[in-house]
């Protein structure tokens, strides 16, 4: 194993680098939805009911950090809400206060998107300048005018130039197949977000009349 990656030349150091960060923050989002999903399937309709009745008294003591993101745009949404009266006469409407709750989420819901992104683009660049420094040195064993070219060890080093290719694009194969299942969450998320907020936003002004 150690024998492919060195024939890869220098450029797999790089590689390495990068398919270990991928993998990290790979694993940090799996973990992250997988999370969310869990929650989701069981307190949503309870967090809406439970928000949709609170009062400026009780939003000031929900100090703890809530991993339902439905939560925690509703409780911001609120705390917004909270502040204008404090500082104006005229309150912010909900549903704007929704709407900055939810934007202000989406760095969460993308995090490491553009790492990703990175990754997908820069890795089979750099396989492929594995590839173009191990051709160099492969057609160093050529020398024109001259007999008896061991061909072996040329096609033999091409071979092994291609590696880093290889790599390259595996790498950026496996984080563009999770980049793109992540994206489908952050949508389907959103989606709910919407969904849910507009029934809390009913339920909290017939609570309010």
């Amino acid at each position: 194993m150690f024998d492919i990656f060195k024939s890869g030349g220098i450029v797999m150091w790089p590689l390495l680098l990068i398919s270990i960060t991928s993998l990290a923050c790979i694993f940090e989002r799996i973990a992250y939805w997988k999370d969310v999903i869990k929650k989701n399937d069981s307190k949503l309709m309870i967090t809406v009911e439970k928000y949709s009745t609170i009062s400026s008294v009780d939003i000031t003591k929900q100090n703890e950090i809530s991993s339902i993101p439905l939560e925690k745009v509703l409780l911001d949404s609120l705390k917004i809400i909270d502040r204008s009266l404090l500082t104006d006469k005229n309150s912010i409407d909900l549903k704007l206060a929704l709407e900055i709750s939810i934007q202000s989420i989406q760095s969460e819901f993308g995090k490491f998107s553009n790492l990703f992104s990175t990754i997908i683009t820069v890795s089979p660049l750099l396989g492929l300048l594995g590839t173009v420094l191990g051709l160099i040195n492969s057609f160093s064993f050529i020398k024109l005018g001259e007999s008896g070219v061991n061909a072996q060890e040329v096609t033999g080093g091409i071979s092994e130039a291609l590696i880093s290719t290889a790599t390259g694009l595996i790498i950026a194969i496996i984080t563009l197949i999770f980049s793109n299942y992540f994206n489908s969450l952050w949508r389907k998320q959103n989606s709910i977000l919407n969904q849910y907020c507009g029934r809390f936003e009913m339920l909290y002004r017939t609570n309010k009349l």
